[in-house]
């Protein structure tokens, strides 16, 4: 019998969570160059006040704040999806080169072409595949350790990085442009953004989060989950497959952000510990939380510039990393 400690927790972290991020949401409404007041605020919903309060909160922030929960999410969804279903506590799409990958895609398609809005996240999608299916291939696809699939992935990442780099040196007028979109950024995304993007990553959520059962036995040894009845090989690929849809999507759309995906689904495991049905959607809150609180740091810290996201969570996740690293290595995890 389940003891009522196990049954509250997850509920108040939830909560908690659920009230972080509504507050950083109208923290996000109202920051950026231009401060707008909570009264302000309130009159730009209700259509009351002036017109340039009302196109900066609906038509910039709005839109923008909901990218960055979503965007969030599916890093978060997607990290803890390959380290689940991988049993790897260090896979994510940014340390398996499938965000590299992805980003190297949309270069070449934006280089050598001028592609359609379609065409962006399937170019993304392959180009995420097939750095995803080298870094594992590298690793060795039975015996996954994680320092070995990080190793591999900073392989595939350095690669796709270069190649990358090799392209915009010839992608004329357009590589500032393509520069600071590899810096990964939610600038100048609005509703269209938005509404394009939605359908990539709802869908694979909602899949996600209905395939609770194959994710749960997904954490047991391979023979047991095989016991229970379980194509354990084809619902890996599945999971993986869904993963990186989400991953490649959103870097179609916002660039390469990193090591949310890493983070947020440590904070969820560190919260819930053996509780693995509330892992997905405790990810997916504290992605985006992380998202969103990266991109209000992104508007304010070099005021009035605006920096880069994924620089912020690059400088986020970098140290969380060798935390985990160490923590691995350490004679107390051995």
């Amino acid at each position: 019998m389940m003891s009522d400690d196990s049954t509250t927790r997850p509920i108040s972290i939830y909560g908690a969570t659920v009230l972080l991020l509504m507050l950083l949401f109208f923290v996000g409404l109202m920051a950026g160059s231009r401060w707008v007041s909570p009264t302000l605020l309130l009159t730009a919903m209700d259509g009351s006040s002036d017109l340039l309060t009302r196109i900066t909160v609906l038509e910039l922030r709005l839109p923008r704040n909901l990218l960055g929960i979503l965007g969030g999410a599916a890093l978060g969804v997607a990290g803890a999806v390959m380290q689940g279903v991988t049993r790897n506590p260090l896979a994510s799409p940014g340390l398996t080169g499938v965000i590299a990958s992805a980003a190297l895609a949309v270069v070449s398609l934006h280089t050598l072409s001028t592609p359609g809005a379609l065409w962006l996240p399937l170019m993304a999608l392959a180009g995420g595949l097939l750095g995803g299916a080298l870094t594992f291939a590298i690793a060795g696809r039975r015996q996954l350790q994680p320092e070995r699939v990080v190793l591999a992935g900073i392989a595939v990442t350095s690669l796709a990085t270069a190649l990358t780099t090799g392209l915009l040196l010839v992608s004329g007028a357009e590589a500032a442009e393509l520069y600071y979109w590899l810096a990964g950024s939610l600038m100048g995304r609005g509703w269209l953004q938005l509404q394009m993007v939605l359908p990539w990553l709802l869908l694979p959520l909602g899949t996600l989060f209905v395939m609770q059962r194959p994710f749960r036995l997904l954490q047991l040894d391979d023979d047991l989950a095989l016991a229970m009845g379980l194509a354990v090989g084809r619902w890996r690929l599945i999971f993986l497959l869904l993963a990186l849809l989400l991953a490649a999507a959103l870097v179609a759309f916002t660039g390469p952000i990193v090591f949310i995906g890493l983070v947020a689904p440590h904070i969820a495991r560190r919260m819930i510990g053996n509780q693995i049905q509330h892992w997905l959607p405790l990810s997916a809150l504290f992605g985006g939380l992380l998202l969103l609180a990266a991109d209000i740091l992104a508007r304010q810290l070099a005021f009035p510039q605006e920096l880069p996201v994924g620089m912020l969570t690059a400088l986020i996740g970098a140290p969380w990393l060798v935390y985990l690293l160490n923590s691995r290595t350490s004679p107390r995890s051995a």
